[in-house]
């Protein structure tokens, strides 16, 4: 278990982190969210002891081996120009000392083909379960990705997913990983840590975050005419999402009587679903996701 306790972080007279605690269970995957600047990447320096912090730090190791016990990978990284792929898996190799076998973990990451090649040659998502297998080379308990999926297509994004899942369940390895992607927490995430402007504001798992924000309500889209909406406006809370679409939160035991409201006022495109992560996340901090999918503080 990782356990931080009253983290306090300033540059010059700014506190970036203010009172910062939390638990980190081995074998979990733990995600840390907030905006640009929220205090994610400087919680991730203090945890790696990369810089000076006050209050305390406890690792489920020896401190003195801290940087053979967690692995970090960012969001991007730099390889030496020319380098080939089994090049680099080998210096790591040999510079953390251990006996791990390089061709297997290569045919584990779909690399085998690319052993040869130089890594600037690699597509992003190749670079990046690169940059996650050579985390795996020391053998750590812990690995932390600091916002590893960010610049990767959707395709290449879900297949790091997958690799995460794996290293997390077959490898029994614990997980830290910080993200501005709200649907990547809700797949990947056990536990959530949610900073603001280097606070602790909210954390739990993705399901206690959910209900502690909306309990069992459930919400309703749709298209319908102003003179109908106005109607329907004195019996139901509507909230308005632009182009004559809107919304309707309402309890489940209410369900069909929804329906048929709806559809004796000729609503259209009606879509029915549970409250996801991101509409809590939203509600609570008040983000908006952008084009790309990635949160953005307003």
């Amino acid at each position: 278990m990782l356990s931080i306790n009253g983290v306090n972080k300033f540059y010059g007279d700014t506190k970036v982190l203010d009172n910062i605690e939390f638990e980190v269970e081995k074998g979990s995957i733990f995600a840390i969210l907030g905006h640009n600047g929220a205090g994610k990447s400087t919680l991730i320096n203090c945890i790696m002891n990369l810089t000076k912090y006050e209050g305390e730090i406890k690792y489920p190791f020896d401190k003195n081996h801290l940087y053979k016990k967690v692995g970090l990978q960012m969001q991007s990284s730099s390889f030496e120009e020319g380098a080939k792929v089994k090049e680099i898996c080998q210096l790591y190799k040999n510079i953390l000392k251990t006996d791990v076998n390089i061709e297997a973990l290569l045919k584990e990451f779909d690399l085998i083909e690319f052993k040869n090649n130089n890594v600037t040659k690699l597509s992003g998502g190749e670079k990046q379960k690169l940059s996650i297998l050579l985390t795996l080379i020391g053998k750590p308990e812990i690995i932390i990705f600091d916002e590893i999926t960010t610049g990767l297509d959707v395709i290449a994004r879900r297949k790091i997913w997958s690799i995460i899942k794996k290293i997390n369940s077959e490898r029994e390895i614990t997980v830290i990983l910080t993200s501005h992607f709200l649907e990547e927490i809700e797949y990947l995430a056990d536990y959530v840590l949610i900073i603001e402007k280097g606070t602790k504001k909210i954390e739990g798992s993705v399901k206690e975050i959910i209900n502690n924000t909306f309990g069992q309500k459930k919400i309703v889209s749709f298209t319908l005419d102003d003179i109908n909406v106005k109607e329907l406006s004195e019996e139901f809370n509507i909230s308005n999402l632009g182009e004559g679409r809107y919304t309707i939160e309402f309890s489940p035991v209410n369900e069909a009587y929804v329906l048929k409201e709806l559809s004796i006022l000729g609503a259209e495109d009606i879509l029915m679903k549970n409250h996801t992560f991101e509409d809590a996340f939203l509600k609570n901090l008040g983000y908006v996701i952008d084009q790309k999918g990635e949160t953005l503080y307003v």
